[in-house]
């Protein structure tokens, strides 16, 4: 299994709005959609690819520029648990799910930090639309290599 961890693309501010209903600028989208074709190049070969986002707009919409650049089969889920940096209860989904599964998760700081540690050790920094990969070498323990970041 490999997990990808993606940071939303560039948001504007809450004026107004709540966290939840940010939406991405247009310089965010530009940019994002440029690493979505590189991340699509990335996961040309791989089998069964299933995305989770939050529920967050920004995350939403930088899932639909993912979901818009894949030429091939996926399965998209919105989870609560990324919104609320939730690491337990998407361990719990994420360790039923195929082991030949690439499974990006579409979230937000600092959880995917966090997250970056507890797979592997590394602590990955995330700026906007920033991404990094995963190889599940092991679900119980958890333990993953870092295998390649986007940024």
């Amino acid at each position: 299994m490999k997990i990808i961890l993606v940071r939303h693309a560039k948001a504007e501010h809450s004026f107004g709005k709540t966290d939840r209903e940010r939406i991405l600028t247009a310089e965010g989208v530009r940019m994002f959609e440029r690493r979505a074709q590189t991340l699509t190049e990335k996961l040309s070969g791989e089998g069964n690819i299933v995305i989770w986002s939050s529920p967050a707009r920004r995350a939403r919409e930088t899932a639909d520029i993912i979901v818009e650049n894949l030429q091939f089969n996926f399965e998209r889920n919105i989870e609560e648990s990324i919104y609320y940096g939730d690491f337990e209860d998407l361990y719990s989904k994420f360790k039923l799910l195929d082991q030949k599964t690439t499974l990006i998760i579409v979230g937000h700081q600092p959880s995917l930090s966090y997250w970056s540690r507890y797979l592997s050790g590394n602590l990955v920094s995330y700026n906007t639309g920033d991404m990094a990969c995963f190889d599940v070498v092991s679900l119980e323990p958890l333990n993953a290599n870092l295998i390649w970041t986007l940024s």
